[in-house]
């Protein structure tokens, strides 16, 4: 475990830097600002450290100290640079840049189509509440673990990865430091949002699992079950419409958001098993109505990192590069998931 660990430790210190580096030299271009001029979705893949670009259909494939593009896996485009900065961050020279905007295009002003205008992540638990406990022996120590202060830390890096990328959203933690909030203060700080017509949010909440059988192990995506039904609509539709077409107006908004939620759902899933699928098991999708996935009025979805009592589990829960690169993996699922909302509206679906 070591030895895989301190392996783990040197990917996450090259994904943790591919994207966030500042803007380099006049004759060198930041994926940063590709990303941000295009629109376009990345996908790192940290074991052959290797990145794709997707927007539209259309795909770029680089990998620092290469020197070539691969588009849409079959025409290869030869002398484009692509190295690493002295921070770590990937830089592509000013011709491979301008190359990618031929490919990808520039990113489209549309303001009057759908976008995900705020992203919550709620870590759960704090304060007073230490959700699970867990603990492992070290050795030497037996370290113990909490809930909460997993939760805490993913929470927030997930946030910072977020915020970096998406400069147009809002970004927000139901708490950002060990204290106890309510469920209803969770899910009321993501309703009472003003959106415009035009608008959505996101809602993730994240946990960490628990169980009386030592041996239950892996990570889990939770959405609201397809039958619950929650009343939806705001009070200005209730009042101006007949009252037997308001049951009408929201199941329909009620199924559209139980759709939305399972793709929210298959995407962090998705990049959980990508990011952490060789290191602890994949549970799959599971339906519950939890109070702040039911609550909220939005798509929403439950995230459970592990079982903090699993003593496999413990010990890389309890370490926080891993957890780095749980984080990792969540944040490209809600990237995905982000790519294929607004993309879907745009093209009019």
């Amino acid at each position: 475990m070591g030895k895989i660990l301190t392996i783990l430790s040197v990917i996450i210190l090259l994904v943790s830097g591919f994207i966030y580096g500042e803007e380099p030299m006049d004759n060198m271009t930041s994926l940063n600002t590709i990303i941000d001029k295009t629109g376009a979705e990345l996908r790192w893949n940290p074991y052959r450290s290797y990145g794709e670009l997707t927007l539209f259909g259309q795909s770029v494939i680089f990998k620092p100290d290469i020197p070539f593009l691969l588009i849409n896996y079959s025409e290869k485009s030869e002398n484009m640079d692509v190295k690493r900065g002295d921070n770590g961050a990937v830089l592509f020279s000013n011709k491979a840049a301008a190359f990618i905007y031929d490919i990808l295009g520039p990113k489209p002003i549309l303001p009057d189509l759908m976008r995900i205008k705020a992203i919550i992540i709620d870590p759960g638990h704090g304060g007073k509440d230490p959700g699970a406990i867990g603990s492992y022996n070290d050795g030497e120590n037996q370290i113990q673990l909490r809930e909460k202060d997993i939760v805490l830390s993913v929470a927030k890096d997930v946030a910072d990865k977020l915020k970096k990328i998406y400069r147009d959203k809002e970004i927000i933690l139901t708490r950002s430091v060990d204290e106890f909030i309510t469920l209803e203060q969770r899910t009321e700080i993501a309703n009472k949002i003003v959106l415009k017509d035009n608008e959505s949010i996101i809602f993730v909440s994240v946990h960490a699992n628990a169980s009386l059988n030592s041996k239950a192990k892996g990570f889990e995506v939770w959405y609201l079950p397809p039958e619950y039904r929650r009343e939806l609509l705001n009070q200005s539709i209730l009042d101006s419409e007949p009252s037997d077409v308001v049951p009408i107006l929201n199941t329909m908004l009620e199924e559209e958001i139980t759709v939305e939620s399972i793709l929210l759902a298959q995407s962090i899933q998705k990049g959980l098993n990508q990011s952490v699928g060789s290191f602890i098991a994949d549970r799959g999708l599971k339906e519950e109505s939890w109070f702040v996935v039911r609550n909220a009025k939005m798509p929403a979805v439950l995230v459970e990192l592990g079982f903090i009592t699993n003593q496999e589990e413990a010990v890389i829960l309890g370490d926080k590069r891993y957890l780095k690169k749980i984080s990792e993996g969540i944040y490209n699922g809600i990237s995905g998931f982000i790519n294929h909302f607004e993309m879907q509206y745009s093209l009019g679906d």
